[in-house]
């Protein structure tokens, strides 16, 4: 038995079984990130519409927010708070991740892009001790009070799986390997959830250790782990870039989750596959890319039934209690097919197929986990 360092509500208890079940169901949840209150064919965003929902006439069961909400870059915080409640009233589970600015730097810069943007040294000024500590900690401030403010209809704090320090192998975020060391990774993350659970009392999150993928060996997973003690999920995020038929990528991702669920298996977690999508990276005619889908001449018109076959066929892909899809934030960047105006997106039915398959889950999520 694992002692847990952090004390957590009945409600996130609750969660943690609902999550744990499905890891064991066959079947999975699917998500999709900033789901209520951004999208190419909503109108409103207080959480009553979604991409997914114009589609399917359901929600995503697992929607993503990001604190970028809070300051304006995505949003403002008492917005989606209302958002937040709205989708939890209609049985979404919500995964909030966290694209920190450079805390050296000012603004809302969370790459790592620029040589420039290292000399700050951020990660380890931000500790405590440096000068910067103390602005850092006002950004954990706005974390304590969106977690104090999300509230069901009795006054419980709404359960919430909270995903700090994303994709750390990789080196474009300030907390990346190339830019701090494995075991200040760790210092720095323990720090934060200390911070947020043990000093401030925010107990209605699970904690999210997510690093990209592709992951062969359990020990290249584990290298910047914070410690079973505080963490409930292992994820992963892998992306399906210049997809093309015959690529390897199912492969790839067969033996991805595979080392994920190996890896939470043995240290007693949940894995989710916490981030995916089809990216083309194909220029615009307009200026720009598509980051993500392209809004016709998709090379995998199949890619969504393909990835779930994908997923359901390898033994860590059941295991894994959801997936999610990242954002729909225009026309130009987005990961899943949308309706607007009438108009089907040209993926829009091989979603459908693969949106209403038994396998797949959709909200409302049982609060229960012997209801799953």
């Amino acid at each position: 038995m694992i002692k847990m360092k952090y004390k957590r509500s009945d409600e996130t208890l609750a969660l943690l079984g609902v999550l744990g079940e499905y890891s064991k169901s066959g079947r999975i949840m699917f998500g999709h990130q900033n789901a209520g209150h951004i999208g190419v064919g909503i109108d409103k965003t207080d959480g009553s519409e979604s991409d997914v929902k114009n589609i399917c006439g359901r929600h995503p069961a697992v929607v993503g927010i990001d604190t970028l909400s809070f300051t304006g870059y995505e949003g403002n915080m008492p917005d989606l708070i209302k958002c937040v409640k709205n989708l939890h009233r209609q049985g979404c589970i919500i995964t909030l991740s966290s694209h920190m600015p450079n805390f050296a730097l000012g603004g809302d810069d969370f790459y790592d892009y620029s040589p420039n943007i290292t000399e700050g040294d951020c990660a380890h000024r931000i500790m405590e001790g440096g000068d910067l500590n103390p602005k850092y900690l006002r950004f954990l401030d706005m974390i304590v009070e969106f977690a104090g403010k999300c509230v069901d209809l009795e006054g419980n704090r709404i359960p919430m799986i909270f995903r700090p320090f994303h994709e750390s192998n990789g080196s474009w975020f300030w907390w990346g390997e190339e830019l701090i060391a494995d075991s200040h990774y760790i210092e720095l993350f323990r720090y934060t959830t200390d911070y947020l659970m043990e000093k401030k009392g925010v107990d209605n999150f699970l904690i999210c250790y997510s690093p990209n993928g592709p992951v062969e060996r359990a020990d290249q997973y584990l290298e910047r782990y914070p410690g079973d003690d505080v963490i409930d999920i292992m994820g992963v995020d892998l992306y399906h870039d210049h997809p093309h038929k015959g690529d390897g990528f199912s492969g790839i991702l067969g033996k991805t989750l595979d080392t994920l669920a190996a890896c939470a298996g043995e240290h007693f977690k949940v894995p989710a596959f916490t981030e995916t999508g089809y990216r083309t990276f194909d220029d615009a005619p307009e200026g720009g890319y598509y980051e993500g889908l392209a809004p016709s001449g998709n090379l995998v018109d199949t890619w969504f039934t393909g990835l779930l076959d994908t997923v359901m066929s390898s033994e860590g892909g059941r295991k894994c209690a959801y997936m999610l899809c990242w954002a729909n934030f225009s026309d130009l960047q987005f990961w899943v097919p949308y309706i607007k105006d009438g108009v089907r997106h040209e993926m829009t039915g091989d979603f459908e197929k693969f949106i209403n398959d038994d396998r797949v889950v959709t909200a409302p999520v049982f609060l229960h986990a012997t209801d799953v």
